[in-house]
């Protein structure tokens, strides 16, 4: 009688419902490392997945503004930005970012996932902490 193991029982009783996850990468690594050549493979890949992305260095006239603003597949412009300017994400502006991070999650089902590419001077462990 020892070793009868009970089943797992379902608790339908539940105070609050489950949330789903949505899965964080964070580019990161030292300048030249080919984060943002990552970031537009991803982008541009026939993956089918809306992205949600936090770009720490964005600037004018920069490769990755002009692969991601516009679509590949239709050619109309990204419905919005959210710009996280003069400062580092993982550290004067963490605040910004977790805040960056917490909107795009009140706005389930316009994405699958979230990247965050951060500049090549940033420390990625202040941002996951």
């Amino acid at each position: 009688m020892d070793d009868i193991i009970p089943d797992l029982v379902r608790d339908t009783n539940l105070s609050s419902p489950t949330l789903d996850k949505v899965p964080v990468t964070i580019l990161s690594g030292y300048l030249g490392a080919g984060k943002t050549t990552l970031l537009n493979y991803i982008l541009t890949y026939a993956h089918n997945k809306k992205i949600a992305v936090l770009l720490n260095d964005f600037g004018e006239g920069s490769a990755v503004e002009s692969s991601i603003a516009w679509s590949e597949k239709d050619g109309n412009l990204f419905e919005e930005w959210i710009e996280l300017r003069n400062g580092c994400l993982c550290c004067s502006l963490k605040d910004a970012s977790v805040r960056a991070i917490e909107n795009l999650m009140k706005r389930k089902g316009k994405f699958d996932y979230i990247l965050i590419e951060t500049s090549g001077l940033a420390d990625p462990g202040y941002l996951c902490s």
